[in-house]
This record gives C-alpha cells, sequence and structure tokens, in this order.
C-alpha cells in the first residue's frame, strides 16, 4: 500500500471517531440539546437525534473528504507545478489531509462532548 493510501485510510479512522462518541454520549444526552449560543446563553436547541448532531458527528469525515476533492481540484488545475515541485507536494498533502481531518474530528467531538 502506498503512502498517500495509508493516509487516507489513516485518516477516514480519525474522522470516523465522533460517530463513535456520538453513539456513546447519545443515551447520556438530553432529550433537547442546545446547538448554538449568542453571548453565552444558548438560544437555539435540537432533539439529540436531529439530522444536525448527525452531520456534527461526521465532521471529520467531511473535513477528509474536502480535502481530497481540494486535492484533485488544485492537481488537475496546477498538474505542471505538481510534477515539477512532486516531492513537496506529496509531503505536504500526507500531512495536510490529515490535519484537517484531526481539526473537523476535534471539533465534532468537542462540540459533542459540550452537549451531555
Amino acid at each position: 500500500m502506498t503512502k498517500w493510501k495509508k493516509v487516507i485510510a489513516l485518516s477516514g479512522i480519525i474522522g470516523i471517531v465522533p460517530v463513535f462518541v456520538y453513539y456513546f454520549l447519545y443515551p447520556h444526552m438530553p432529550d433537547q440539546v442546545p446547538i448554538h449560543y449568542t453571548g453565552g446563553t444558548p438560544d437555539r436547541y435540537v432533539g439529540k437525534s436531529s439530522l444536525e448532531l448527525l452531520v456534527l458527528a461526521l465532521l471529520g469525515e467531511l473535513g477528509l473528504i474536502f480535502m481530497l476533492l481540494l486535492y484533485t481540484v488544485l492537481r488537475r488545475r496546477y498538474q505542471g507545478s505538481f510534477q515539477k515541485n512532486e516531492a513537496t507536494a506529496a509531503m505536504t498533502w500526507l500531512i495536510a489531509v490529515p490535519a484537517v481531518t484531526v481539526l473537523f474530528a476535534g471539533i465534532g467531538i468537542y462540540a459533542l462532548t459540550e452537549m451531555v
């Protein structure tokens, strides 16, 4: 397996972690959870099984998908630059893809844990 495939697989595993966090926190969440705050005061609530919380749990995977789409678009648009600087471009993407996935997954986990 190439480095690129290993990074995508690892990022996919990292991205799915918030889904498991949501699964384990679900029984402990109140029926209505705050989803938006203004000045530290909750001003919008949703049910704990709402689509918005599912999207929040899938934030890590959405970050991975975003990075893969961005990589594809930029690689096609700047094909010459990618080929000329292949080692640098490869290393950059091997770091950026899991970093963004971890960031998005962390945001999802943090938001979900704050709802308990």
